[in-house]
């Protein structure tokens, strides 16, 4: 199991949207919107059940993406 924060995402970001998103990549367990602190600026953390190669390339492919004039970027967390 893999936990992966993004950030950089849209104020209205929903849970449906980021699962439909992730789950062509691996099964997702959970989604969490964490918008505590500045809710313009939400985190999301997933935690998928893929590979630690599936995790790192989809952690390199969402690095630094510009999507609706936002930088989005997303880290593997070690625990």
């Amino acid at each position: 199991m893999k936990k992966i924060m993004f950030s950089g995402l849209l104020p209205d970001v929903t849970e449906e949207a980021v699962r439909k998103s992730l789950e062509k990549v691996g099964p997702v367990h959970t989604v969490s919107i964490i918008k505590d602190g500045d809710a313009s600026a939400p985190l999301v953390i997933v935690e998928m059940d893929i590979s630690d190669v599936q995790a790192f390339q989809l952690t390199s492919r969402v690095t630094d993406y510009w999507h609706d004039g936002h930088m989005i970027n997303a880290r593997l967390l070690l625990h």
